[in-house]
């Protein structure tokens, strides 16, 4: 799940993909949380929750764009603009038949990227298993506090020099600014008052859950949140945090 300026301002005057139902109530389907095989699933911690969650197909394969779309309007409770840019970013990873799998998004600098703050270098040759400790280095970045964007500047900072130190290359602008939506994308999904706890993080990353906190607060993730967080963190990476 990624964004760029681009896909908002193409939102903003495209109709976008083929037409979404309306997001249904939780209570429809069965969402009950089952881990998938780590052999389908992807880098994304959220499009691997929203799978092992029924919210996606759960074998991980045959995925279109729209269906992403709505499992983000309904999952997470994102307005349709910004569900529909997140989701741009995923046709040029798509069969001929419009689908998709989910481990396609492993597929190196296309939304994959060097320096995640959980999964190793693509030269390092993992880059979607996630690596616990990288989850603890964030939450240690945090000094025993609740992750907040003053600690996300400080593991964007890191991470960015430990990538650089294994001799991964600079980052093109386009996945740069990818990196930085994706910094603040389980802030802004979560929609907890700026803080993210030790314990809503394990669930993400670790088990690939989204909590019922999650899950059943209705603030709408939009856009504009999400701008709002990346810049707030940018404000202490260009500040040092």
């Amino acid at each position: 799940m990624h964004l760029t300026l681009t896909n908002i301002f193409q939102n903003l005057f495209t109709s976008g993909f083929q037409e979404v139902p309306p997001a249904k109530s939780l209570e429809d389907e069965d969402h009950t949380y089952i881990r998938g095989d780590i052999g389908n699933r992807s880098p994304c911690p959220g499009l691997n929750a929203l799978a092992n969650q029924g919210f996606l197909p759960r074998d991980g394969k045959d995925i279109t764009p729209a269906q992403v779309e709505h499992a983000l309007m309904t999952a997470l409770h994102m307005d349709k603009l910004a569900a529909r840019s997140l989701t741009r970013a995923l046709p040029p990873l798509c069969r001929p038949d419009g689908t998709f799998d989910l481990i396609d998004l492993r597929r190196h600098n296309v939304i994959e990227h060097d320096s995640s703050f959980t999964r190793l270098d693509f030269h390092q040759g993992d880059n979607y298993t996630f690596q616990p400790a990288m989850l603890q280095a964030m939450i240690d970045d945090a000094d025993g506090g609740p992750v907040t964007l003053r600690s996300l500047a400080k593991t964007f900072i890191r991470r960015n020099k430990e990538s650089r130190a294994t001799g991964a290359p600079r980052l093109p602008v386009g996945l740069w600014f990818i990196r930085l939506f994706q910094a603040v994308g389980v802030m802004n999904i979560a929609q907890t008052g700026g803080v993210l706890t030790k314990e809503l993080l394990e669930a993400v990353f670790a088990e690939e859950r989204f909590p019922d906190v999650i899950l059943n607060n209705p603030k709408p993730r939009t856009v504009f949140t999400l701008l709002g967080n990346a810049l707030g963190m940018l404000r202490y990476v260009i500040l040092s945090p």
